[in-house]
């Protein structure tokens, strides 16, 4: 096997992350000379592997993805995919179908990787050209409800490569959220409640806004309050997006459920058979968070614009 492959994967555990970590919080994380010991023991154990001829898995940063770099970016991915039953919440994995996206590939360096994550990476639009590519994968996943949140079913997910120009071989370096078909909500009808269809329409915009950066996605509602009058509703809203943490600095953090909580108007026009009228739906936030609510921001203020930013 290329020994540049084992110091490259070695390498993504240099000190920026080990400082990373240890700043985050003292009682989260091992101390900063016990992760150094743990990555000299790493790299003895990869170089013993090395002499034996095994390949080397390399942990990926973003969501620890167990992953090996290879020619083949699909393949990347498999390995990424199939290496998810060695962690201790998983009890299945069932890879479907995973393949390049070219749609895709355009729309999220159009979208998410132009502008602040290029620079910040050093990323030229020729490189990004030539060596950024999205793959989605297909796949079915069981866990263990004790240890993480994540839903069994079956799953569509992006995941972001980049090439190493020297060696040709593809890395992951992030993934979108995962979309789970089997809690997919549908399209509602016209017997379903005015609250089931904003919490439709609430939750396609968030899934929509905040899939390329979460993972696990879910929403709540909480004391709901409507009132109709002329054809017209509003209702008063508490929202709460969950989603799981991916382990960027601490490692512990995979898998870890968060949350974020904001307070929601939302006024609509109701067509005859008591559906929501898309066309007139406005939703505002409470920027007001002492005394009474003051809706004045429009929800897509809440969305993020970029990738890590």
């Amino acid at each position: 096997m290329d020994r540049t492959v084992i110091l490259e994967a070695l390498g993504q555990l240099d000190d920026r992350y080990i400082e990373s970590a240890a700043a985050y919080s003292a009682k989260k994380v091992i101390p900063l000379r016990g992760k150094r010991k743990a990555v000299i023991a790493l790299l003895a154990a990869a170089m013993a592997l090395l002499l034996m001829g095994a390949a080397v898995i390399a942990a990926a940063r973003g969501d620890l993805w167990m992953q090996i770099p290879s020619k083949d970016p699909a393949e990347t991915v498999r390995t990424a995919l199939e290496n998810q039953e060695g962690k201790d919440y998983t009890l299945a994995i069932e890879v479907k179908r995973v393949e390049v996206d070219p749609a895709e590939t355009e729309k999220v360096v159009e979208r998410f990787i132009k502008g602040v994550i290029a620079e910040r990476q050093g990323w030229s639009d020729d490189y990004l050209q030539q060596h950024f590519i999205v793959v989605k994968a297909e796949y079915y996943a069981e866990y263990d409800h004790e240890k993480t949140t994540r839903s069994d079913g079956d799953v569509v997910q992006y995941f972001y490569l980049t090439r190493d120009e020297k060696t040709m071989r593809w890395s992951i370096v992030d993934n979108s959220g995962n979309v789970n078909w089997s809690e997919d909500p549908g399209t509602a009808g016209t017997e379903a409640t005015i609250e089931e269809q904003i919490f439709l329409y609430l939750s396609n915009r968030f899934t929509e806004a905040f899939a390329p950066y979460y993972d696990g996605l879910r929403y709540e509602i909480r004391g709901y309050k409507e009132a109709v009058s002329e054809g017209k509703v509003t209702a008063d809203i508490w929202w709460t997006m969950y989603h799981l943490g991916k382990g960027w600095d601490v490692s512990s953090d995979e898998g870890v459920e968060w949350d974020a909580n904001m307070h929601l108007q939302l006024t609509a026009e109701l067509r005859e058979d008591g559906s929501l009228d898309p066309e007139t739906i406005v939703v505002l936030g409470n920027s007001n968070p002492i005394g009474p609510p003051s809706f004045d921001t429009p929800l897509e203020e809440y969305f993020p614009d970029q990738l890590n930013q």
